[in-house]
């Protein structure tokens, strides 16, 4: 998955869409506009990362600086700026997420299958991402059914209220003292009874978190974050903490993870099993792996090593990632490299392709279209 530009600057409009009219009616210098945009540029360069929704407006011969945002230092130093500036008293009317209004619950669990992850907080907006069943989120406010976020991963967007089970500090502690286990199948469900068609309580994806109960026989007593319990059978899950520790990535590893999903539909923002857009399905394979990867392709671009890349593509290795777009500092697709010239990557669906033009499954567009090679082996 990779933004547009004008789609990196949603999040900012957004927290800006109540103060234009606030802009509209009171002055504000230019050149503390320009200290308050640069500063935004430095400390929150990322907005699918930090919000930053910071402005100024003179009122009574003082200069009242509001909005909001989700890093501290930027308020800090914009305060700092602007005082330098002006010759104005400046009063501090901004505010730092999260939300006073949370309390000191402002942390929480994802609780159902996969929780959808939007634009805005609305049923219709567009999906950015999903958490997976037992993923911890950092609240940030509210707004009606929905609370705005950051994922595991330092994502922002708007979960639904009724995906997460908020919790303090306290109540989170409680929740990780659990003894978790993970899912490993690719789809599931969690039984009411100890019965392959006993009715379930909730799905389940592949990586999914559960904490254990209790054990009997074939079975397991697990229990969601938000407290409801089933049964899964023993053959599908792993104690989390052996799986980890066990986990070592292997290029042979990431081939087999990667062809377990040929064929599952790319969807827009998906990032688990029920399908996934180019980044979500490197960002799969890799944690099942127990590689950590940023969420879009062109934030994947900037992390591991670098790869030269030559025309017979001989310096690749299975296992590395590519990235195609229209230059380097344009990239809007990602897949890796699985050897003899060929790539999988979700396109249309989770397939492979090859850079050989004698090769049935070779891509002329993404052959011309390969910017950069990053390695993680």
């Amino acid at each position: 998955m990779i933004l547009s530009s004008n789609r990196l600057c949603v999040l900012f409009i957004a927290g800006l869409f109540s103060i234009a009219s606030a802009q509209d009616l009171d002055y504000c210098p230019k050149p503390i506009v320009a200290i308050i945009d640069s500063t935004g540029r430095e400390f929150c360069p990322d907005h699918r990362l930090d919000l930053y929704g910071i402005y100024g407006t003179v009122i009574d011969s003082s200069l009242v600086m509001r909005g909001e945002t989700s890093n501290s230092v930027a308020i800090d130093s914009v305060i700092a700026r602007v005082k330098r500036l002006s010759d104005m008293p400046v009063r501090n009317e901004m505010v730092l997420l999260p939300d006073s209004s949370l309390g000191d619950r402002t942390l929480g669990v994802v609780t159902i299958s996969t929780g959808l992850l939007r634009r805005h907080p609305s049923v219709t907006a567009e999906m950015v991402s999903q958490g997976i069943l037992g993923e911890e989120v950092k609240l940030l406010k509210k707004r009606g059914l929905f609370y705005f976020c950051k994922l595991s991963d330092g994502y922002l967007g708007w979960l639904m209220t009724s995906s997460i089970k908020r919790m303090n500090q306290k109540e989170l502690g409680q929740w990780r003292a659990l003894k978790k286990v993970i899912f490993l199948k690719n789809y599931g469900e969690i039984r009411s009874a100890k019965k392959d068609d006993a009715l379930p309580i909730g799905d389940l994806v592949r990586g999914a978190v559960l904490a254990e109960i209790k054990k009997e026989g074939k079975w397991r007593k697990v229990q969601l974050p938000d407290g409801r319990t089933g049964f899964l059978r023993k053959s599908e899950i792993a104690d989390l903490a052996s799986f980890r520790a066990s986990t070592k990535p292997t290029a042979k590893g990431l081939i087999r993870t990667a062809q377990e999903f040929t064929g599952f539909p790319y969807v827009w923002g998906g990032a688990s099993t029920k399908g996934f857009d180019c980044s979500g399905f490197t960002k799969t394979v890799f944690k099942l792996n127990g590689i950590d990867l940023p969420r879009d392709a062109n934030m994947q671009a900037k992390v591991g090593k670098p790869v030269v890349i030559d025309s017979e593509h001989k310096n690749l290795q299975v296992g590395d990632l590519l990235f195609f777009g229209r230059s380097p500092d344009k990239i809007t697709h990602v897949g890796m490299y699985i050897g003899n010239q060929k790539f999988i990557h979700s396109d249309g669906y989770v397939r492979i392709n090859s850079f050989d033009p004698k090769d049935p499954e070779y891509s002329e567009h993404r052959d011309e279209g390969l910017q950069v090679a990053r390695r993680f082996l």
